[in-house]
């Protein structure tokens, strides 16, 4: 909102009231109305006399080191990233987009005319600002963005006066990202609303749910006692609670937005610069990098194991380690949202609207120690919640431990095959002080105990496998190659580095079948495409794998310039220097490692892959790796023909028609709808009828997975401790979730042992 008088805005208010609201909603508006323009003509007046006192403190200003450190951010990103693109060619006008898109990201606080006037301003000298090591305008637009912000949550605080009215007619979609700016006052005072009644409508319907009410209607009339001895309705009830959860929400985020350090702006400044040269290139500050070289040092950090991500005031779940609290729990899943944390014999703390390096901490904890999550869910109704009940734990970065096991499967003549299969968690180096080997280590010493039990085929699990240590991943390629290029590598100079298998030892010859998900990242690619590229795997799973095919090097601001005293203390710079290629020169970046056989995922519907990020660096090609074993190949290594996977992916099409792949697709596809679904409804009827179809679907899916779960075909686990080499057959899975949080039937594993067993028939 502009600076107009106390008059002008409570005649605008009455007037977007009336217009917006029923009869009696606009009679009990009234008073609050009066209320929150006293307090605004009051606020205003204060603003005239002392920029800041409305916000409760002096205005942001930049820190003396600012400067050193812009300065060597801009001349990191001009002369080392691998573009080689001088700052002075960005668009002035793009820096300032994606840094107000980064304060507003779903534009409910700048309008059209912010927009352009911010613009004007500095669409002329920005490039010189930069140039010159100052990041002024960024605290300048800031302050611009919270004034906004409070006086739009002094606005919300009215509305949250009223009792509302969920009307059938309307609709909300509250992802804004891609919408135009507001042009007027009215237009972003009818988003609020509507957001509100959204919000609100969430809530009560969650209510409603804890409160197990079958029958909305007819509990609707029973009227409860509150505190002080009146009768209230349920739904009354339920409109008090969800107006406060609401209240103690929007109060996090006027907070998060007032009590911010100016570190924190010069960050998001010069991350909003960085981003667009790739979406792996950053600024990090003094904190911030502190905590990253916490982390790195002990390559461990205690907590639930889930990257979290700021989602327009949500606590979204981006990534999950393998083998964390988070993972071994099944119930989370990315994308989904963290509501509230509660500590041991503590009220649960609303997190939503709360600046996320602060949520973080709520979440982290020490090793031992018991958190309670409330969670929404990825997909389904915005309304639905679910409560993750979590040990901490001491999450190791890298070294969740490859495992194995061998298959029991009937090859269809009556006979019984061995296959194996081994999950690969990561590429994680080894700890020389418990004696433990890494991932190449474990990885040969499973393959041995494969082998001696006469296993004819082999699955590698790589979903969810995110990368890790470089030299890891080309030393087990080496296992299934014997020899040859693994991965290349070219700098922003175009000079190309050839990165080969140095042990010629084979510990596996069979057909072999690289089980890959969308989460497959890094390491992975590496690994998955250079067995594709050589012809020694079929790749199964999702479409595509994450599509990371860059390198990043970490730059810490203080080895620049040593004379610097100890206080304050510097950050540093991630700059992508280098991008991964294949051993036939195709790129990994975007596009990532295809599936020779891809098979229906939720993952699909998912947009987190490098190629869903704005300014992700381009695809592209270097020349094939030289090498003479391209043309000679190993007479006694299984070798896979485009042929013979057209053959595979016809067998796989076929057995569309049974019962599991059918439930597959069928929740591929319910999944995907949900996930692209943009507009819901401000009808309570709707919204309730909604939920209810989706709870029912959800039991159905539920039996049906305990049933298919019952025909699993049975295996063996394969330990490193020879003493227990030897187990009986069991069907108890190593996951025992399935994405959307039902019973684990693993459709996809199941059908890579498919493959195999028909690659095996076809030799």
């Amino acid at each position: 909102m502009h600076k107009k008088t106390a008059v002008i805005k409570f005649i605008f208010h009455v007037r977007i009231l009336h217009k917006k609201l029923d009869k009696g909603d606009f009679f009990r508006s009234m008073a609050s109305m009066v209320r929150w323009s006293l307090r605004r003509a009051a606020s205003y007046i204060l603003t005239f006399v002392s920029f800041g006192i409305c916000f409760g403190g002096e205005p942001l200003r930049p820190t003396a080191q600012m400067p050193t450190e812009t300065l060597y951010m801009m001349r990191c990103l001009s002369g080392l990233h691998y573009n080689r693109r001088p700052i002075s060619t960005l668009s002035r006008d793009e820096i300032l987009d994606a840094y107000l898109q980064d304060l507003d990201p779903q534009k409910l606080f700048f309008l059209q005319s912010d927009i352009d006037g911010i613009h004007s301003r500095y669409n002329l000298t920005l490039d010189i600002f930069l140039n010159s090591g100052s990041v002024k305008p960024a605290f300048v637009i800031y302050e611009t963005f919270r004034a906004r912000a409070n006086e739009w949550m002094d606005y919300v605080e009215s509305l949250l006066q009223n009792v509302p009215h969920f009307s059938e007619a309307e609709f909300y979609e509250p992802d804004r990202k891609n919408a135009s700016w507001p042009t007027s006052t009215d237009e972003l005072a009818d988003l609020w609303r509507r957001r509100l009644r959204f919000e609100m409508l969430n809530e009560i319907l969650q209510l409603a749910s804890e409160e197990n009410l079958r029958d909305e209607e007819s509990a609707d009339l029973v009227p409860e006692k509150v505190a002080d001895g009146s009768s209230v309705t349920v739904d009354e009830g339920r409109l008090h609670s969800a107006q406060e959860a609401l209240r103690k929400r929007f109060y996090h985020f006027r907070n998060s937005v007032n009590d911010v350090e100016p570190s924190l702006v010069q960050e998001l400044f010069l991350n909003s610069v960085a981003g667009l040269y790739d979406p792996q290139s950053s600024f990090m500050s003094a904190s911030t990098w502190e905590d990253f070289q916490s982390c790195a040092l002990t390559n461990s950090l205690m907590g639930i194991g889930a990257v979290l991500q700021d989602d327009d005031g949500y606590c979204k779940i981006v990534e999950i380690y393998p083998g964390s609290p988070a993972a071994r729990s099944g119930q989370l899943h990315i994308g989904d949202r963290i509501l509230s944390v509660q500590q041991e014999n503590e009220k649960a703390i609303d997190i939503m609207g709360m600046r996320l390096n602060r949520a973080v901490k709520l979440i982290r904890g020490p090793k031992g120690s018991v958190v309670t999550l409330c969670v929404q869910p990825a997909a389904g109704d915005p309304s639905d919640r679910k409560i993750v009940v979590l040990t901490r734990d001491e999450v190791q970065l890298t070294s969740q431990r490859a495992r194995a096991r061998i298959y029991d499967i009937p090859n269809g003549a009556g006979e019984t095959i061995f296959l194996g299969y081994l999950k690969l968690p990561a590429f994680y180096g080894g700890k020389r002080d418990s004696g433990e080997g890494g991932s190449y280590d474990d990885v040969a010493a499973l393959l041995h105990k494969l082998s001696d039990e006469n296993v004819v085929g082999l699955v590698v699990d790589l979903r969810g496998n995110t990368g890790g240590l470089l030299d890891e991943a080309i030393g087990i390629a080496g296992l299934f190659l014997g020899g040859g290029p693994v991965v290349q590598v070219r700098d922003g100079e175009g000079n190309v580095q050839v990165f080969a298998d140095p042990n010629p030892e084979i510990l596996y010859r069979g057909p072999l079948v690289i089980l890959t998900s969308k989460q497959s990242a890094s390491a992975s690619e590496i690994l998955a495409g250079a067995l594709q590229d050589h012809r020694r795997a079929v790749v199964v799973g999702d479409q595509s794998t994450y599509g990371k095919g860059s390198v990043q090097a970490i730059l810490p601001i203080s080895q620049a310039f040593p004379y610097w005293k100890s206080e304050p203390q510097l950050g540093a710079a991630r700059i992508t220097i280098q991008k991964w290629y294949r051993p036939r020169g195709e790129s990994i970046q975007r596009k990532g490692v295809l599936a020779d056989i891809a098979l229906p995922s939720f993952n699909d519907s998912l947009p987190f892959g490098e190629g869903d990020n704005d300014h992700a660096l381009a695809w592209d090609a270097v020349s094939i790796a030289p090498w003479n074993g391209w043309q000679s190949e190993n007479s006694g290594l299984a070798y896979i023909s485009d042929d013979i996977i057209s053959v595979l992916r016809e067998r796989s099409e076929r057995r569309m028609d049974m019962p599991e792949r059918k439930l597959l697709e069928e929740r591929t596809k319910r999944f995907g709808a949900k996930m692209l679904q943009k507009k819901f409804s401000l009808g309570m009827e709707d919204r309730r009828r909604q939920r209810d179809e989706d709870r029912m679907y959800r039991k159905q899916l539920e039996l049906c997975m305990k049933q298919l779960a019952e025909s699993d075909y049975p295996f063996r686990d394969v330990h490193f401790d020879d003493s227990t080499a030897e187990c009986e057959l069991t069907q108890t899975s190593f996951e025992n979730t399935s994405d959307d949080g039902l019973p684990e039937f693993d459709v996809p594993l199941r059908e890579a042992l498919h493959v195999l067993r028909d690659w095996i028939s076809l030799r």
